[in-house]
């Protein structure tokens, strides 16, 4: 039977192998996730992780900057695509 460390060096082996972030992140979430089983209930925005955060802090700031595509100007876009 393998021990603890050894089980913790495979699965830190096997995450050094994932080259698809797509995939690193459903790895974090999915241990993110086991480890909130073990903590108390945290504030929903503690939920986020750092990278997830920054990105709805870039969201937000381009919002506010006007940077964004309206619907009309996306269903006029993606129309085109439609025709194709």
């Amino acid at each position: 039977m393998k021990s603890s460390k050894d089980i913790k060096k495979e699965i830190h082996e096997y995450i050094d192998r994932i080259d698809d972030e797509e995939t690193l992140w459903m790895v974090h979430e999915d241990v993110l996730a086991y480890l909130k089983k073990e903590k108390p209930e945290k504030e929903e925005e503690d939920y986020l992780t750092e990278e997830q955060e920054k990105q709805l802090d870039e969201a937000i700031r381009q919002a506010n900057a006007g940077e964004f595509v309206t619907e009309e100007e996306y269903l006029k876009a993606t129309s085109r695509w439609r025709t194709k």
